[in-house]
């Protein structure tokens, strides 16, 4: 069961022929019945041919996709453009990695018969009627890389297991983490190394964090996750990062699914956690070995059932 709220419901119109093609179609089956063309089968096997409405595929609700979501949903036809082009469709999903955005509530006020749905990040600051946002439990997400990291070092043979949350000081975020890593390895020390929100200071946080024993660093997420990884790696680290644990095709599925049923979303912010299944495995650092990375994937089937993962 997703954990979504029910919104405004706007239900389309059904589909149906117009008065001319149910006459042009009654005059072909008219014209071929008088001339005797084929069987009765064929007859209206070409009837239908000739009357038919457009192929499924182009009756479905029009949905654009801006940004890096893979959206595949019966009933739902998506095109990916940009926010000019898919102005006149129905619902249009928007990744808050993208950078049309920042340029998402012009479009949601100058365009008030479309939907818009802002994917990872909230809305709430626009109270839009025509704009939802998608909130991830980044917590959640921090949590099972901490449990990721804590498999890890469950593999090390030595005492002083350690790992470390680096990048701007993000104290829940570094809280939810160590519960991971404590969820697995009780004993682990979590060290939190705090940085500015710079590529270069964050990459020296994890540099440091390793100098200090760290065999695992996680950071939040952007350019200071990627530079705080990178640094990892440089010394044979292992690097996460919370968006490797969250899976936002899974929250805009279900938001294009509720449109394809007539239900849409405004004015309010949809929040997914790992019950709703989009909290979850998304990539691991290659450096994590097989064995590890089969069991952070129990730890997430754990969280999904709503237990604190413990590997």
């Amino acid at each position: 069961m997703f954990d979504v709220r029910t919104g405004r419901a706007a239900r389309l119109a059904p589909f149906s022929f117009s008065s001319g093609v149910r006459a042009a179609a009654a005059l072909l089956l008219a014209a071929l019945t008088a001339t005797g063309c084929g069987s009765a089968a064929h007859v209206a096997a070409t009837t239908t041919t000739a009357a038919a409405p457009p192929r499924p595929s182009a009756l479905g609700l029009h949905v654009g996709v801006i940004g890096p979501i893979d959206v595949a949903v019966d009933g739902a036809v998506v095109e990916h453009g940009t926010l000019a082009s898919l102005a006149s469709d129905r619902l249009v999903v928007v990744s808050a990695a993208s950078p049309a955005a920042e340029h998402l509530p012009a479009a949601a006020a100058a365009h008030p018969q479309t939907h818009y749905v802002l994917v990872g990040a909230s809305a709430q600051g626009q109270r839009l009627p025509n704009l939802a946002g998608l909130v991830l439990r980044d917590d959640q997400a921090a949590m099972l890389g901490g449990a990721a990291a804590g498999l890890v070092i469950a593999e090390e043979t030595g005492m002083a297991r350690r790992v470390a949350w680096v990048g701007p000081e993000e104290r829940p975020l570094a809280g939810a983490f160590a519960r991971g890593v404590h969820g697995v390895v009780p004993g682990a020390i979590v060290l939190r190394q705090w940085s500015a929100n710079r590529p270069a200071a964050c990459k020296e946080a994890a540099l440091t964090a390793v100098g200090r024993g760290a065999s695992v660093v996680m950071a939040h997420g952007g350019i200071c996750a990627e530079a705080a990884i990178a640094g990892a790696h440089e010394r044979n680290g292992v690097g996460l990062r919370v968006s490797d644990f969250e899976l936002p095709d899974i929250a805009a599925a279900q938001v294009v699914r509720d449109a394809v049923n007539g239900v849409y979303h405004g004015g309010e912010d949809l929040e997914f956690g790992a019950t709703s299944g989009a909290i979850g495995i998304r990539t691991l650092d290659p450096r994590i070995t097989p064995t590890a990375g089969v069991r952070a994937r129990a730890a997430a089937q754990q969280l999904a059932s709503g237990r604190r993962p413990t590997g």
